[in-house]
């Protein structure tokens, strides 16, 4: 009889959930939130060999200073801890944690082996759930891996700017860009993402990967490359404190990968945007 493993996927309404749900097989996903009201949800899983995803975590742009904190962090990290100790004495046999580029601060090629360098709560709370993570499985003797992930973008996205780009110009509405658009990102396809966490799954000793393409490029870059495609978008400027530059050195990505072929944002872009009416 061929053994088969449940993949348990904490943070059920994400865009990587409903992705990794479409491909993996076995996959089941669950809400942070309602885990927070109801832990005793994770019961069906503890009677077989799991592998746990942890895609629980809220949107620095929902983090208020004076409101929703402790919710913020109860869905940052305290459901991460509960999903933890739940699973005390359950079979694991891996364990991936959604984390961030950001964790690394401003970096020009962000080196898996470079100190983290948290600039926002965002970011810390990032690096506390990586180290919750670490020390649990080392303590377990679970293999684990912590997956820092650049600029995603496709699918259901809802938030980043390359959805904001497109949403801006189908309804012909002014796009909000900080700083000028000037600071340098790192931009990665959903599809690249799962393709990684899909090896993951079956590869180990990989404690920490970054997701990434490798190629810097700034928001204003793009909007530059769509114009000169006859795509132009209104925009209108924000000033505030953010990364200046963040790209990705992908070799541990790039040698896990048989076929690394990771997808253009400008070419993403250009494909939908001559799509749109």
């Amino acid at each position: 009889m061929e053994f088969s493993l449940t993949t348990l996927i904490i943070g059920q309404h994400s865009n990587l959930t409903q992705a990794l749900l479409a491909e993996l097989q076995g996959s089941h996903a669950l809400s942070s939130r309602k885990l927070s009201e109801n832990i005793e949800l994770l019961a069906p899983y503890t009677d077989q060999t799991i592998n746990l995803i942890f895609n629980n975590f809220q949107t620095a742009t929902q983090l208020n200073e004076s409101e929703h904190i402790a919710q913020y962090i109860e869905n940052s990290i305290h459901i991460t801890a509960k999903v933890l100790e739940y699973f005390n004495t359950t079979p694991i046999a891996k364990i991936i944690y959604t984390s961030s580029s950001s964790v690394y601060g401003n970096n020009i090629f962000c080196d898996e082996q470079d100190e983290v360098k948290p600039l926002n709560l965002h970011a810390s709370l990032k690096v506390s759930n990586e180290k919750l993570i670490e020390k649990y499985a080392e303590n377990r003797q679970i293999d684990y891996t912590i997956a820092r992930i650049f600029n995603m973008f496709g699918g259901n996205d809802t938030f980043s700017i390359i959805n904001k780009i497109l949403t801006a110009y189908t309804k012909n509405e002014p796009l909000t860009i900080i700083n000028n658009g000037n600071a340098i990102r790192d931009f990665i396809h959903i599809d690249s993402v799962v393709k990684v966490y899909q090896r993951l799954l079956t590869t180990p000793n990989i404690p920490i990967i970054n997701i990434g393409s490798g190629r810097g490029t700034s928001i204003r870059n793009v909007l530059d490359f769509l114009k000169n495609h006859q795509i132009e978008l209104q925009t209108q400027n924000l000033s505030r404190d953010e990364l200046k530059i963040s790209t990705a050195n992908n070799a541990i990505m790039s040698e896990l990968l048989t076929h690394n072929t990771t997808i253009d944002v400008e070419s993403y872009l250009l494909e939908r945007l001559k799509c749109t009416p």
